[in-house]
């Protein structure tokens, strides 16, 4: 089983490098194509919003392929894609080629997160998710730090060539190596709306994004951001992002870990009070001087807090939904990547709105008054299962 999961933890490391690696390059788009670097944050947005928009679709509409070939399939078109973004001859090309390359992640991420789970014993589900979803946090510690190395010396173009062949390796990987794995049951377009109407599966759905936008406000400026604190160039900054992916991994494992082990309630309304204050803390570093002692460790411990943070809720709200509704873990599990992906582009739209009206000393503020929301949101729902008759408040305890 392990072999299996790592190809899918191959899998998505691609997946996370292709999506990422872009905020590493806004500035070098951005003076090639003349736009401005907040215009040039599009690229994250129109990502996130066409995965939004598409994983729940999609996911549903592919039911009848066989998961194997379907996470194949998924790979190849994210790999053509950022060979079209690689010679993409303008901006706006360029934006089409992201969007084709979020279908393909809009696939993949939800259908490896369901595969995985289906090949583990039911009280490893959480450390199998967390394993598949490692592959994204490692590409904070090793791709997108490589991609972000090959673009400033090879140009930003070769980033996405590193990509493409990424995820061209992934998909012989799992060609070779995954097994045929069961279909699920064919739920349909229906189905799918009924089930994210439902109030239990919006609330998480909620905080998944709102969690994932507070994030995304700072993470899409992080470069700008940690060079006006810290006064880094390119190889101090890379360091810094390399310690933020290190944190990642962290944080995927403890929520993994929670999930399989502790309450959900609990550990999201503390990852979600660490988040706020991460985040806040880097606006809150910008009356220290520039470069100073205070500024660059304070910029070192917000980031590892909100790493650790960030990435430890994901998997709890996996396994938050697959406990909820267990027959529909394909359909809740692309739901919950449309919610991350969404909050992406939300994140990122909101930080681009901070900067033209005020300032980068907003986008801490920002992003801690919406990780507040989402605590909100939590502190909320547990408030009405409370209210809720005997028969509910059973079913929130049993699947949380």
């Amino acid at each position: 089983m392990n072999l299996r999961i790592l190809v899918l933890t191959l899998a998505t490391f691609a997946i996370g490098t292709g999506t990422f690696v872009v905020t590493g390059l806004l500035g070098s788009v951005a003076g090639e194509f003349s736009v401005p670097v907040e215009s040039a944050g599009h690229l994250v947005t129109v990502f996130a919003v066409a995965y939004a928009v598409g994983s729940p679709i999609l996911v549903t509409l592919t039911e009848r392929v066989p998961r194997r070939w379907l996470v194949v399939a998924a790979l190849v078109l994210f790999a053509l894609a950022n060979g079209a973004a690689a010679i993409a001859p303008s901006f706006g090309l360029l934006l089409a080629a992201r969007v084709a390359a979020a279908l393909g992640a809009a696939i993949l991420t939800p259908v490896a997160g369901a595969v995985a789970a289906d090949l583990a014993v039911p009280e490893e589900q959480g450390k199998a998710l967390s394993l598949v979803i490692g592959g994204m946090t490692v590409a904070w510690v090793v791709g997108i730090p490589l991609g972000t190395l090959v673009g400033d010396e090879f140009g930003w173009r070769a980033s996405f060539v590193m990509v493409g062949a990424l995820a061209a390796v992934a998909a012989v990987a799992v060609a070779a190596i995954l097994p045929n794995v069961e279909k699920p049951p064919v739920a349909g377009l229906r189905s799918m709306f009924a089930l994210a109407g439902r109030t239990a599966i919006l609330t998480v759905l909620g905080i998944t994004a709102l969690g994932v936008a507070a994030g995304f406000v700072v993470l899409t400026y992080i470069r700008p951001l940690l060079e006006g604190l810290t006064g880094f160039g390119g190889g101090g900054i890379g360091a810094l992002l390399l310690v933020f992916g290190l944190a990642s991994i962290a944080g995927n494992y403890l929520g993994g870990y929670w999930a399989d082990r502790r309450g959900y309630q609990g550990s999201v309304g503390a990852i979600l009070v660490v988040l706020a204050l991460s985040l806040l803390s880097f606006s809150l570093l910008t009356v220290a001087d520039a470069g100073s002692g205070t500024a660059v460790l304070g910029a070192a411990v917000a980031l590892v807090t909100w790493s650790v943070a960030g990435f430890a809720i994901i998997p709890l709200q996996q396994y938050r939904l697959i406990q909820t509704v267990p027959e529909s873990r394909n359909t809740v599990l692309s739901l919950n990547a449309s919610a991350i992906y969404l909050g992406q582009g939300v994140g990122s739209a909101l930080g681009s709105l901070a900067l033209g009206y005020s300032s980068i000393v907003a986008l801490g503020w920002v992003g801690a008054l919406i990780a507040a929301a989402a605590l909100i949101l939590l502190l909320t729902s547990i408030r009405r299962a409370k209210g809720a008759p005997a028969p509910e408040r059973a079913a929130v305890r049993t699947s949380g």
